[in-house]
């Protein structure tokens, strides 16, 4: 049975197959926008993903506006997927206005990492974790749905 189990996760892993509720995740271990490696040993309690250029404005944007402090008050983390981005684009134009913002941008650079992760086209995805294990899920536009989010 437990090489039953370790087959279908390795599989999920080598296929891409997002997290879904239920399962156990690996704890993320991402740089940020200033190169600061940040390595969870459990999950956050909220955890904030955008995929598209749009979608991660929204963010940040509504994070700009928060108090410091605002991510970790919550057990909350945002994570921007950028490994479709060319890297002369990243380097050159994408981190330094990233460097900018007061709070913390995690980022996941390398494509297999980020399919992990679900997504819908044009919509931030919320995840929610007790320990290390998917709790929800959520689809959302807007930075009052994402505010209300990230306080439940």
């Amino acid at each position: 049975m437990k090489k039953a189990i370790m087959l279908i996760l390795i599989a999920a892993s080598v296929w891409g197959i997002p997290y879904s509720i239920g399962q156990s995740v690996v704890p993320l271990d991402l740089q940020d926008q200033h190169g600061k490696r940040t390595a969870f040993k459990v999950m956050p309690k909220t955890l904030i993903l955008a995929y598209e250029k749009e979608t991660a404005a929204t963010v940040n944007e509504f994070l700009n506006g928060q108090v410091s402090g605002y991510l970790k008050k919550y057990n909350a983390a945002f994570v921007a997927d950028i490994s479709g981005m060319p890297n002369f684009i990243t380097e050159a134009f994408a981190l330094p206005e990233m460097r900018k913002y007061s709070h913390t941008v995690l980022l996941i650079r390398d494509e297999e990492e980020g399919l992990k992760f679900p997504g819908k086209e044009e919509k931030i995805t919320v995840m929610k974790f007790n320990g290390n294990v998917v709790a929800s899920i959520t689809y959302m536009s807007t930075a009052a749905e994402l505010k209300t989010a990230i306080e439940q």
